[in-house]
């Protein structure tokens, strides 16, 4: 499925020590790391909107806010704890 303008990045990573640095629109002229000064990037496109890993990941980590649900041990004082947060 091709993914709208909005919906990716691009992501320049530093060849010399790692650091990345992300861009909406295209990588400025003359970019150099803050990190080591190394002015060598290794460029691609990430997506930025959620896809199947990233629902799975927090389907598996969230926590479970239904208090009525059976499988979770969440606790109507539990939900009030987070709320003031």
């Amino acid at each position: 499925m091709a993914r709208t303008p909005e919906e990716r990045v691009l992501v320049a990573v530093c060849e010399e020590c790692g650091r990345e640095y992300f861009f909406q629109e295209g990588m400025p002229d003359g970019l150099a790391c803050d990190r080591c000064g190394n002015q060598v990037f290794r460029t691609f496109e990430a997506d930025t909107a959620p896809d199947e890993v990233d629902e799975e990941f927090r389907e598996e980590t969230e926590r479970d806010l239904a208090p009525d649900d059976p499988e979770g041990d969440v606790v109507d004082g539990d939900i009030r704890d987070l709320k003031r947060i």
